[in-house]
């Protein structure tokens, strides 16, 4: 709740710890409220479910989560 809640403020805390690259883009969590992140030209922000995905994605190379 309060993750989500400092997210809406300040935006999202990047996990630079788990970032991989899918084949397409880095890929990550947000440290605080575990929303999926995607990087682009304009930097991070929250992996679109209904644009983003594509069968050239691949999954967390440890965990092989897609999102």
């Amino acid at each position: 709740m309060l993750g989500k809640l400092a997210c809406r403020l300040s935006g999202h805390a990047v996990d630079r710890r788990r970032v991989w690259h899918d084949g397409l883009s880095f890929r990550t969590r947000c440290d605080s409220c575990n929303a999926p992140l995607i990087r682009d030209r304009e930097g991070w922000r929250k992996f679109d479910f209904e644009k983003d995905p594509s069968k050239h994605r691949s999954g967390h190379p440890v965990t092989g989560e897609i999102v």
